[in-house]
């Protein structure tokens, strides 16, 4: 990996799908052409554009190219308290052992590869404007695209390493050299303007054949973020309610009463879907292959926890842990007992017992193709079944599923946490989005008997965004602002509970320090290249 004066200076030597040159700054384009004879078609700035997109936007699970590994966000969340990581690639399942370094191949993937797209389209924003296009139009907008683009490579290094240094041209390498990093604010405040700037440039909706594209309502989206990690509630709610408003969003609805409406939303029935506000296009090609059973020629990379599969209520609202303890013992064993829980846990897991396609999961019987612990076999007893649909199960690793790296439901979730936090959690959109969330799961409204308090109000939208967007790649960012790493990311991880035992599987006993683990490291590399650069506390 290079340093940050190489990142930050056009990764000096290569970019992307471009060979190195010394003359890089004149030749930095995909057929190692010069400037002038490049940015003259609308066709090249296509292309450029394309590059962009391949390498910002976050696959599912693993594609088998266009992709860098960190970026898949279901592998990401074996991090997190929702599944075990296990896989014959990557590093996740370091992270949390407590065994990650500075000099993990993971961070300075993250690192150089967003650093890598502000580079690029820093070079789309300094050239477009002598491409010839007809419609000056859809130019603007695909500059404004390239602008959105820039600022979520922003965004995207924020929330993983913290403030970092802001990047608004394509740098040289004396420029490159020596970048310190920025303030909370700056930062904050350099990504809102560059989002704000495109989205009144951006249309609200595209035709079916660019819906991939960033759009007005995915900026507003990326804002909600944005906020959100800071606690701005205030702007939080602003732009929450300025998506609302474009009328382009709704939850998905599959149209029959037989069919689970969320069940649906992951599947080829919902490829096309209005919940979708920015997604990878065949994001999961990969996933069968990553996440099915061995027994059906998959991986079972991410092994859902107890943690997660116990987080889900019953059918009546009732959490486990407010049953007691021997209901909760019950439906550990049993988690699908008498169908009385969240159609939501049978939608996103795989549990023993069950059969999935024409395969008996069977991990507790020695001997059995899916017995638990062996290699590319579920290390917790339990299968990540989101995103898997059937019909790639004789094409498991060259699917066409997208991802859908920001949906409408995270979005009404975040308004909601947004009003509850500010303190307005008695305001009527808290109800009305969570039993909209609720009730499209096939989940009952919210028992305000119960959920009669702040504080008991937070309770539930921290539950239902844990399983609104399970393994969707959320989760590690709601406990780095909730701050509840200690609570949730330390100690002893569990599976199911193993019948010739009687006992949950130990996966694991994962490391948690407070005061380091809210943020990565920067990598060391970029630590040793920019003299400029300080480290995280504690790295």
């Amino acid at each position: 990996m290079k340093p940050i004066h190489k990142t930050l200076a056009a990764l000096l030597t290569s970019v992307l799908l471009w060979g190195c040159s010394k003359d890089y700054l004149n030749r930095d384009n995909p057929t190692a052409t010069t400037d002038e004879k490049w940015w003259r078609l609308e066709s090249d700035l296509f292309n450029y554009l394309e590059v962009i997109y391949n390498n910002q936007m976050s696959p599912g699970a693993l594609l088998t190219s266009s992709t860098y590994q960190a970026n898949c966000r279901i592998h990401m969340s074996g991090i997190t308290d929702e599944s075990v990581f296990r896989a014959n690639f990557g590093s996740w399942n370091s992270y949390p052992l407590g065994a990650v370094t500075a000099t993990d191949g993971y961070l300075s993937d993250t690192y150089r590869q967003n650093y890598k797209d502000i580079r690029n389209a820093s070079r789309i924003l300094e050239n477009y404007s002598r491409v010839y296009m007809e419609n000056a139009v859809v130019k603007e907008q695909r500059a404004a695209e390239a602008r959105a683009l820039r600022a979520r490579a922003h965004l995207n290094l924020f929330l993983f390493f913290g403030p970092i240094p802001i990047v608004r041209k394509s740098l040289d390498t004396d420029e490159g050299a020596s970048v310190p990093r920025n303030t909370q604010e700056e930062v904050v405040d350099f990504i809102a303007t560059e989002l704000d700037s495109a989205a009144e440039i951006l249309p609200a909706s595209y035709p079916s054949s660019d819906a991939y594209r960033i759009s007005k309502g995915a900026c507003y989206a990326m804002e909600v973020q944005l906020f959100l990690s800071i606690k701005n509630y205030e702007k939080v709610i602003a732009y929450a309610r300025k998506l609302i408003a474009l009328g382009v969003y709704d939850l998905h609805y599959s149209g029959s009463s037989a069919v689970n409406s969320y069940a649906q939303l992951f599947t080829y029935d919902a490829l096309e879907n209005k919940e979708r506000i920015l997604f990878r296009r065949t994001g999961n090609s990969g996933a069968f292959f990553r996440l099915a059973p061995k027994s059906l020629s998959g991986q079972a990379c991410n092994g859902p926890t107890a943690a997660m599969v116990n987080t889900y209520e019953t059918l009546q609202g009732h959490t486990l842990q407010e049953l007691g303890t021997d209901s909760l013992t019950w439906y550990w064993k049993n988690p699908l007992y008498n169908n009385n829980r969240d159609p939501r846990l049978a939608a996103s897991v795989l549990f023993p017992g069950q059969t999935f396609v024409n395969r008996l999961l069977d991990p507790f019987t020695a001997g059995s193709v899916d017995q638990l612990g062996a290699t590319q076999s579920t290390q917790t007893g339990f299968w990540v079944k989101k995103y898997l649909d059937a019909k790639d199960v004789s094409r498991n690793n060259a699917g066409t599923l997208n991802f859908m790296i920001i949906r409408y439901a995270e979005i009404l979730l975040s308004y909601v946490e947004a009003l509850v936090e500010s303190g307005d959690w008695q305001h009527p959109d808290v109800l009305l989005y969570l039993n909209k969330i609720r009730n499209r799961a096939g989940m009952s409204n919210v028992n305000t008997d119960v959920y009669n308090t702040q504080e008991k109000m937070r309770e539930l939208y921290r539950r239902e965004r844990k399983v609104e967007l399970a393994f969707e790649g959320t989760r590690l960012f709601d406990i780095r602002r909730w701050k509840i790493g200690e609570e949730v990311l330390k100690g002893p991880v569990m599976g199911a509970i193993n019948p010739n035992t009687n006992k949950p599987v130990v996966v694991e006993n994962r490391i948690f320090d407070p005061e380091r683990d809210y943020l990565w490291p920067i990598p060391l590399v970029e630590i040793n290249g920019n003299p400029a650069m300080k480290q995280n506390p504690k790295w």
